[in-house]
């Protein structure tokens, strides 16, 4: 082929909607989606809860089932999930809850927007402990991770300063989906 950037496409039109049709369709996936975050910002409050728990118990050291991997990731598996295992180069969809272990001060969580974050897991779109923890659960799986500031965000911490350099994170996440 002489011109290597054309492409040529073949398309099979499989159906026609009016406008009116297509307007209906979409208005009940926005509210599909609408119900599905009230869903999860209902659960916000027990979640909030719960990893405030976990977290006064791991700075107390009374934290049961913490495991440690080879680079210091630690982590509970609190629901084990019966979905489909993480791997790197799946998509994945993660409700969250992140706080300092030093203060316990939430930086950021999902449930309160009602919708977890897509990632494709292992490609560095996240924190290399996020690549690490996720890939250890299940979709349905519950966990808490401790990120120690390598696998987290350095020394340099975030540019907005919510996260200072060398902090250890903890997160509460929830795989909900695994592609």
């Amino acid at each position: 082929m002489e011109n290597d950037s054309v492409a040529l496409y073949d398309l099979v039109v499989t159906n026609i909607l009016t406008e009116e049709e297509f307007n209906a369709i979409q208005a009940e996936k926005e509210a599909e989606a609408a119900a599905a975050a009230e869903l999860v910002q209902a659960r916000e409050a027990d979640r909030l809860a719960f990893a405030e728990e976990t977290l006064k118990a791991y700075q107390a050291g009374t934290l049961e089932g913490v495991q440690e991997t080879a680079t210091g990731l630690k982590y509970v598996i609190h629901e084990e999930g019966s979905g489909k295992p993480a791997e790197a180069g799946k998509g994945v969809v993660v409700q969250y809850i992140g706080k300092l272990v030093e203060n316990g001060n939430i930086f950021d969580q999902s449930f309160q927007r009602g919708a977890g974050i897509p990632f494709t897991l292992g490609t560095g779109r996240v924190i290399p402990g996020w690549d690490e923890g996720i890939a250890l659960m299940k979709e349905g799986g519950q966990a808490t991770l401790f990120i120690p500031s390598d696998l987290g965000y350095g020394a340099q911490g975030t540019p907005d300063g919510t996260i200072p350099g060398g902090a250890e994170l903890m997160f509460y996440v929830e795989l909900e989906k695994v592609q």
